[in-house]
């Protein structure tokens, strides 16, 4: 990330910046002419500056001059900040609307919708390319990776959410489903918890009610992983970076076609190692534009059609456990995925306006929420109601529980979460994941992000 950006900003806005910084030291609110400067939509998030320890002390004349005193170290670490704030895309959470929406459909039974298991892929890219970002943002402006605050901010996105709905889970599981004794629903909650499911549904088929936590398996162990892997990439010239991403892609996608070839569908779709290439190609994206730069906005429309293309031919052919859904089409939902993230990436195409609508935004923000409580209220109801009450009733439960978690847990701990470092909104949001759970012969129970 270049700091060129933020001393290309208009005067006017730089100005009213540090004085904010300089009014209210540790936690001055970001917005007033930085807003109307660069034309940030109105979805701009009020976000607390995060904390930089002796800035209250630095007089404003220091902050304002490009000086190399004892006030510049802070003065950089605020302006690496504002760059990171000013990047914020609400596309993004749009295009998260967008996939857990076709998710929640699948699982609902919706017809058309069959195949709404592709927005695990969805997801998938679109976590690599921001966790991708978020940390190449941050070897930029420090030249290192903090490893501690990198896994606790993971931490405390993903866990209080989660411990939330596994404590409901426990509570009401065993009277919704007694065919499983209380030691089962304990178990799969457990398995759920060290995020070990997307192994254990691949070789074990449990947990049973829990399915869908299988991608959020698979993104924590990627968390677990990137860092170091991105920390080697910075050793290699950055000509060549394209390059070992690519080949991993193209490895990781052999990987999979070779697995499924070998032990089956049901060993292939929900396992760390199988479904890794979609992480791996939002990686490659996230590096290919960091060197591109801006999308033209005629580049990013043919993005657009293109993606939009093969995300309805993935949505029309990609047939559960059919072989070419595995081996092709999953592949083909990352093309949609890239096409959909290069084309949001600009603001006046086509695809970022549909994506920016405000309903898409708002349900993009507690799309982690959502995926968490949909899928066992998804599995109730489709085996009492037809799939036009099933999806209406799903939707808004799902809806209702996850503005539940995010008012009373999620967004509570967004200023921690910031005061810790690499505070970039779109990565700190939770890409959410996506399975299914028709491999599962009693259909009981399956992005990201």
């Amino acid at each position: 990330m270049k700091l060129a950006f933020v001393n290309k900003l208009p005067e006017k806005a730089r100005v009213c910046a540090l004085a904010n910084v300089r009014k209210q030291a540790e936690t001055s609110i970001v917005g007033c002419t930085i807003k109307k400067a660069v034309k940030i939509p109105q979805y701009f998030p009020h976000t607390e500056m995060p904390i930089f320890p002796g800035l209250a002390k630095c007089p404003t004349a220091a902050l304002q001059n490009n000086n190399r005193g004892g006030c510049a170290a802070a003065k950089i670490k605020m302006e690496t900040w504002v760059a990171l704030l000013l990047r914020y895309n609400p596309a993004l959470d749009g295009l998260r609307a967008v996939a857990v929406v076709l998710v929640i459909s699948d699982h609902c039974g919706v017809p058309v919708f069959d195949q709404g298991y592709f927005g695990v892929d969805l997801f998938f890219v679109l976590s690599g390319f921001l966790i991708t970002r978020l940390l190449v943002d941050e070897i930029d402006a420090t030249g290192r990776i903090e490893l501690w605050r990198f896994y606790l901010r993971r931490l405390l996105r993903l866990a209080p959410a989660l411990l939330l709905f596994l404590a409901a889970y426990m509570l009401i599981a065993p009277s919704i489903w007694p065919q499983f004794d209380f030691l089962l629903h304990l178990r799969d909650a457990a398995l759920v918890g060290f995020y070990l499911s997307d192994y254990s549904q691949a070789f074990w088929h449990n947990p049973k009610v829990l399915i869908h936590t299988w991608s959020l398996s698979v993104e924590e162990h990627f968390y677990l992983i990137w860092p170091f892997a991105v920390l080697l990439l910075a050793r290699i010239e950055p000509r060549w970076r394209l390059a070992v991403l690519f080949g991993l892609y193209l490895l990781a996608s052999a990987w999979r076609i070779f697995e499924y070839e070998t032990v089956g569908w049901n060993a292939t779709y929900y396992r760390f190692d199988t479904r890794i290439s979609g992480l791996v190609c939002g990686a490659l994206l996230a590096t290919f534009l960091q060197h591109k730069g801006p999308i033209s906005e005629k580049a990013a429309n043919a993005a657009g059609l293109i993606a939009w293309t093969a995300l309805v031919i993935c949505l029309s052919i990609g047939f559960w456990e059919a072989p070419w859904s595995l081996v092709v089409m999953t592949n083909l939902a990352h093309v949609a995925a890239i096409g959909l993230l290069i084309a949001a990436s600009t603001k006046n195409s086509w695809v970022s306006s549909i994506l920016s609508a405000p309903p898409l935004v708002a349900i993009g923000i507690i799309s982690y929420g959502m995926y968490l409580w949909h899928y066992p209220a998804a599995l109730y109801f489709r085996e009492l109601t037809p799939w036009y009450l099933t999806g209406p009733i799903v939707l808004s439960f799902s809806i209702v529980m996850a503005m539940v978690s995010y008012l009373t847990i999620e967004r509570p701990l967004q200023k921690y979460r910031r005061s810790l470092g690499g505070h970039q909104r779109n990565a700190e949001a939770k890409p959410v994941s996506a399975g299914d759970d028709r491999a599962l012969p009693t259909a009981t129970a399956p992005a990201t992000t």
